[in-house]
């Protein structure tokens, strides 16, 4: 059923609000992923980011965390255990997911972020437009990953992750893998018109 734009808060309000939502349901998704690179990178055939062409070093910021790092479109993709992002080689704004924070967030700092260092001046998670557009580059890798390791393991291993996250004392699991990677095709695909997660059946 369409949104009306009529209504007691203003013109503004509802779309406002259903972008916004969409940048809670792409946090989400993105949470539940962190906790299935963290599976692939102790996978029984070998580390699943390494094999997909990403750098290994130890991460900034953080004494117990790794950085993953892999070049794309122009920029760069960033795995850590507190964020993930994609990060325009130009210095300009990029995208940034921080899982402590729950939020997703237009980067304008220009080089990848040090983990844990994150000025709130550098950081916009309220420009629901912006966050999703910056979040393309990402959404197109996200997607080329997880169909690389479907065509590797199949389904089974990600179901198993999610077993594995359900299992997790303070797991926060989301839509299964299969309809999750739904989801984000169609947000990728739609943009600001995209359903919410809530909504949504692949």
């Amino acid at each position: 059923m369409p949104y009306s734009l009529a209504t007691s808060r203003g013109p503004s309000t509802r779309p406002s609000a259903r972008l916004g939502g969409l940048c809670s349901d792409l946090a989400a998704g993105l949470r539940q992923q962190m906790v299935y690179w963290g599976r692939d990178v102790v996978h029984p055939h070998g580390n699943l980011l390494a094999a997909q062409g990403f750098r290994k070093s130890k991460s900034p910021g953080l004494q117990t965390s790794s950085c993953y790092a892999l070049e794309w479109e122009g920029g760069r993709i960033e795995l850590h255990g507190a964020c993930a992002g994609w990060f325009p080689e130009d210095g300009s704004a990029g995208f940034l997911f921080i899982r402590p924070l729950g939020r997703s967030h237009v980067w304008k700092g220009g080089t990848a972020p040090v983990p844990g260092e994150w000025p709130a001046a550098l950081l916009d998670s309220t420009d629901f437009p912006r966050v999703l557009d910056l979040a393309r580059p990402f959404l197109r890798w996200w997607m080329e990953s997880e169909a690389w390791i479907l065509d590797l393991l199949g389904p089974s291993y990600r179901d198993s992750c999610h077993r594995h996250l359900k299992r997790l004392p303070k797991g926060q699991p989301w839509l299964h893998p299969a309809v999750a990677m739904a989801w984000v095709a169609q947000l990728h695909s739609s943009g600001h018109e995209a359903r919410r997660a809530r909504r949504f059946t692949a």
